[in-house]
Parts: structure tokens; C-alpha cells; sequence
């Protein structure tokens, strides 16, 4: 009953056009059609934290240390019913 992202990945060229967006919005669409609760995923505080905040998730954990240095997030967003 949840999406789980485990890869969006957008190349550098192709980023602030609205590409990530559309794949998210799209993925969410598709699990609430299927009539998933929410979405979950993980994200490292060098990748795409900020985004995904952006765009209603929010941190349910954190692993500080992961990799050295930095943080590994596992975020979710429950959907409305």
C-alpha cells in the first residue's frame, strides 16, 4: 500500500526544467490510482533532501554518519484520501 522511490535520478543538463517534478507528480499519480497510503524513500543530505521537502515529504529517520561525514534520510508523504 506504499510507493517506494528508490531511484529519480535527473541528469545535471536536463535539471531545473521541471523534469524531476513531472516524474514525481507522475509516480504519485500512478500509486494513488492504484490506492496506495503514501510514498516513501531515501535520499543523503547531498543529494535531493530539499526537493523532495519541496514537494510535501518530510524525514521519518535519520542515519547520521552515512556515508562519513554526511546523513542518509528516509522521508515519506501520505496521500490524501
Amino acid at each position: 500500500s506504499w510507493l517506494l522511490i528508490e531511484g529519480l535520478w535527473v541528469s545535471t543538463e536536463s535539471r531545473g526544467q521541471g523534469l524531476g517534478r513531472r516524474l514525481l507528480i507522475s509516480a504519485e499519480e500512478f500509486a494513488i490510482e492504484r490506492r496506495c497510503i503514501g510514498s516513501w524513500l531515501g535520499t543523503f543530505d547531498f543529494q535531493a533532501k530539499a526537493f523532495y521537502e519541496r514537494h510535501g515529504y518530510t524525514v521519518f529517520s535519520s542515519l547520521d554518519g552515512f556515508p562519513p561525514g554526511h546523513s542518509h534520510f528516509h522521508m515519506r508523504k501520505y496521500f490524501s484520501s
